[in-house]
């Protein structure tokens, strides 16, 4: 007799102050990129600046708030570079809230683009540390759960695949690459758009790659509405790599690159929203 075994839905660790943070974080991003819209080729208002740093910081504060567990699971030094990270790419932009049209200023938004690349860095390392010590649980047999007297060694383990973190590792460094080039030329080179497109559509193919495990775990709606994020951020800069005058002189190309980006930010915030639904739904089964 054949038996097939289902897979144990695993309850959600996350708290529901840290998924609320994230949800809201990448909610307001997307509003401020959005609004941006209105000033692609000059500069965006001051609303729109408070709103892409007050993002970028709640999604740190969401990882803040759930930096143990995560320390266990993923290690500490992963998990430092992705809240130093995630701080960064909300800090960068704090000269614009104070004074917008600073943006047109290059010295002040290289400054920006630096630190919003540093940020990319930072999250590349971060994930490459996971697979450095997901390497180390399976060389020491996973023996943190028993070091908190779990009994369920799973709850320890990194589930994530090397494929999947490599990938994600070298999305956001391919990423951060694209970025630091728009710093030697105005409206960066083809080259490094291209590294931007690769660098999004490398970050979609990390959530794909891991898309059984996450289904399982997170629910199907709120992985496809991550994936569909990733996947439009590679979008929004195709046209640059076509020609790159368009960011500079194409005003509906300008304006679509800002929308594209806080469209696939909003993906983010309503698939942790569905997260939230399913971890509610899930307590009620406990």
């Amino acid at each position: 007799m054949n038996v097939v075994i289902t897979p144990a839905r695993r309850q959600i660790q996350s708290s529901y102050a840290s998924l609320w943070a994230g949800s809201v974080g990448f909610l307001l991003l997307g509003l401020g990129n959005i609004l941006a819209t209105s000033g692609a080729l000059t500069y965006p208002g001051r609303l729109s600046w408070l709103l892409q740093f007050a993002g970028p910081v709640l999604i740190a504060i969401a990882v803040t708030l759930h930096v143990d567990h995560l320390s266990f699971r993923i290690g500490r030094p992963a998990v430092l570079l992705i809240i130093t990270g995630s701080y960064l790419l909300g800090v960068c932009v704090t000269p614009f809230v104070i004074s917008p049209e600073l943006w047109t200023n290059r010295a002040w938004s290289n400054v920006a683009q630096g630190l919003w690349a540093l940020g990319l860095f930072c999250l590349s390392f971060g994930l490459a540390a996971i697979a450095v010590h997901k390497e180390r649980q399976i060389e020491r047999g996973i023996k943190q759960a028993l070091d908190i007297g779990d009994n369920d060694p799973t709850n320890a383990s990194v589930h994530a695949s090397f494929l999947t973190l490599a990938a994600g590792s070298a999305g956001f460094l391919l990423y951060a690459v694209g970025y630091v080039q728009l710093l030697e030329v105005v409206g960066g080179t083809r080259w490094s758009w291209i590294l931007q497109v690769a660098g999004c559509t490398l970050l979609a193919v990390a959530a794909i790659s891991h898309l059984e495990h996450l289904t399982l775990h997170l629910g199907l709606p709120a992985v496809v509405l991550g994936v569909i994020g990733a996947i439009t951020l590679a979008i929004s800069s195709i046209p640059f790599v076509i020609d790159t005058a368009n960011y500079t002189s194409s005003v509906f190309w300008a304006q679509s690159f800002w929308f594209v980006w806080g469209f696939g930010s909003a993906c983010g915030a309503v698939s942790i929203f569905f997260v939230i639904l399913r971890k509610r739904a899930m307590s009620s089964l406990y």
